[in-house]
C-alpha cells in the first residue's frame, strides 16, 4: 500500500461477516488437528523420522493437488465447494476416531488422513480466497485480510491448539470428536455465504474453442460422445486454467519476487513446524501442552499484528514493512535454536507470530491487487502450490537435520535461511509499490 494512504472506513458487507464465522469454524477445526495430529504421531512413533514423515505426507498436496484444485474451483461455485470441503474432512476425522477406538493407528493411517483432509483443505482455501473477492472491494483488501488474519490466527494457532492440547491430555477422541464438529459447523454457516456474481463468470475459464460442448451441440450426437466431449472439454478447460495461473505467477515481476520469497519462507518453517512437537516435549523437556502454548504464543503475536497493521499500512509502503517482517522472522528463529529455554521459546514465537502476521496480510493484499480477479483462485492455488509445495521438502529437511544435529539446528537453520530470503528480496520490497491491476 502506498504510504499515506489513508485506512478505508466502510464497513464490510453483511456476506464477509457470515464468511468469516464459517471461516472460524473450520479454521478451529484446523488449529485442533495441527495439534492433535503430531501429538498423535508421538504416541505412535516418537522418532523424528516419522513425526516428518507424517508432516510431510500431510503437506504434499499443496504440491500435488492446489493448482488443479484451483483450476476446479473458478469454475465451481465457491460456496458449495467450501462446504463439501468441509463435510469430508469432518468425515475422514470420524474415520480416524474409528482407528483410534479401534487401537489400529499406525503411521500409514496417520499419513493417509492427513494426505485427504489437507487435500480438501486446497479446494476450501482456494474457494475463500475467490470469496473475499467477491464480497469486498479493491479498496478494503487490508482491512478484510487483517480480519481474515485475525480470525485465522484467534482459531487456527489459538483457540485449536489450546482446546486441542488441554482435550488430548484428558481424552485424544474428545479432541479429534470436537475438530469433526467444528468442521461440520463451518459448512452449515458456509452455505449462508450469498456472494455477489462475478461479471465475467469464473466458469467461463476457457476460450469458446476450449470451452465444453454446450446446449448448442448437436442433438443428434450419441449421448456417451456428448458426455465423452463435455468431459474432456473440462479437462481442457481446468488443464488451461492451471497453466493461465502459473503463466500470470511467472510473467509478473512483483508476484515472481513474492512467491519466491514465500517458498524459502515456507521451506525454513516447515522444517522448523516438523520438529516444533518435539523441541517441546524432548529437548525443553515439558508436557505436551507445552506445544500448544507455543503455538498459542504466535498467535497473540499474530494478533498484535493483524490489529495493528491498518493504522501501519496507512503510513508505511507495504514493502519495507514487508522486508522488516522478514528479518523479525529469522532473528526470533535463530533465538530459538540458540537459547533452549522455554520462556526464550515463548518470546521467540510471540516475534515470529507478530512478523509472520505482518508478512501474510500485506503480501495478501500485493498478490491479489495484481491478480486478475476471474483468475484469483487458481493464481492464488499456483502461488500456494509453488511457495507451500515445498512444505513436504522442509518438513523432510527438518527430520534429517535433526537426526544429524539435534531439534535445535534445525531452528538455527531456518533462521538463517529466512535472513537469506530477506537479503534477495530487499531490491524488490524496497523499491516502490508496484501498481494494482484493474479489476
Amino acid at each position: 500500500m502506498v504510504g499515506g494512504r489513508g485506512a478505508p472506513t466502510d464497513r464490510l458487507p453483511p456476506a464477509f461477516h457470515r464468511l468469516i464465522v464459517a471461516w472460524a469454524a473450520s479454521l478451529t477445526a484446523d488449529g485442533l488437528r495441527v495439534v492433535v495430529l503430531p501429538l498423535l504421531t508421538v504416541t505412535v512413533d516418537p522418532s523424528p523420522a516419522a513425526v516428518a514423515v507424517v508432516a510431510a505426507v500431510t503437506a504434499a498436496p499443496w504440491l500435488l493437488i492446489a493448482i488443479p484444485a484451483g483450476a476446479l474451483v473458478d469454475r465451481l461455485d465457491p460456496v458449495r465447494v467450501m462446504a463439501v470441503a468441509h463435510v469430508v474432512r469432518a468425515a475422514l476425522i470420524g474415520a480416524l476416531i474409528g482407528f483410534l477406538v479401534a487401537d489400529a493407528l499406525s503411521i500409514t493411517v496417520l499419513c493417509v488422513v492427513g494426505f485427504a483432509a489437507t487435500t480438501a483443505e486446497t479446494f476450501a482455501d482456494g474457494a475463500a480466497q475467490s470469496l473475499v473477492v467477491r464480497v469486498v472491494g479493491p479498496e478494503q483488501l487490508e482491512r478484510a485480510n487483517a480480519r481474515f488474519v485475525t480470525t485465522e490466527t484467534t482459531a487456527l494457532d489459538l483457540v485449536g491448539p489450546i482446546v486441542g492440547g488441554l482435550l488430548f491430555t484428558v481424552s485424544p477422541t474428545a479432541a479429534f470428536a470436537a475438530c469433526a464438529t467444528a468442521y461440520l459447523v463451518g459448512a452449515v454457516v458456509v452455505t449462508t455465504v450469498r456472494a455477489p456474481t462475478d461479471p465475467r463468470p469464473v466458469a467461463a475459464v476457457a476460450t469458446s474453442e476450449q470451452a465444453a460442448p454446450g446446449p448448442s451441440a448437436p442433438t443428434d450426437a450419441p449421448a456417451e460422445s456428448a458426455s465423452g466431449d463435455r468431459a474432456a472439454g473440462v479437462r481442457r478447460g481446468m488443464a488451461d486454467g492451471v497453466r493461465s495461473g502459473l503463466r500470470v505467477l511467472w510473467r509478473d515481476r512483483a508476484l515472481r519476487t513474492l512467491v519466491s520469497t514465500v517458498a524459502v519462507l515456507a521451506l525454513a518453517n516447515a522444517a522448523a513446524d516438523a520438529m516444533l512437537v518435539l523441541y517441546a516435549t524432548d529437548e525443553l523437556r515439558m508436557p505436551e501442552t507445552f506445544y500448544a502454548f507455543m503455538l498459542a504464543a504466535y498467535s497473540v503475536g499474530t494478533l498484535v499484528a493483524s490489529f495493528g497493521l491498518p493504522w501501519v499500512a496507512s503510513r508505511y509502503r507495504g514493502g519495507p514493512v514487508m522486508f522488516v517482517a522478514v528479518l523479525g522472522m529469522g532473528g526470533s528463529l535463530l533465538a530459538v535454536g540458540f537459547l533452549v529455554h522455554p520462556a526464550a521459546a515463548l518470546l521467540g514465537y510471540t516475534v515470529l507470530g507478530l512478523a509472520q502476521g505482518t508478512w501474510n496480510v500485506l503480501s495478501a493484499a500485493r498478490r491479489q491487487r495484481r491478480t486478475p480477479r476471474d483468475m484469483i483462485a487458481r493464481v492464488s492455488s499456483a502461488f500456494r502450490v509453488v511457495a507451500w509445495g515445498v512444505l513436504p521438502l522442509g518438513a523432510t529437511a527438518g527430520g534429517a537435520v535433526a537426526e544429524r544435529w539435534g531439534v535445535p539446528a534445525v531452528f538455527v537453520a531456518a533462521g538463517g535461511l529466512t535472513l537469506l530470503a530477506a537479503v534477495a528480496a530487499a531490491r524488490s520490497l524496497l523499491a516502490p509499490e508496484p501498481p494494482a491491476r484493474a479489476w
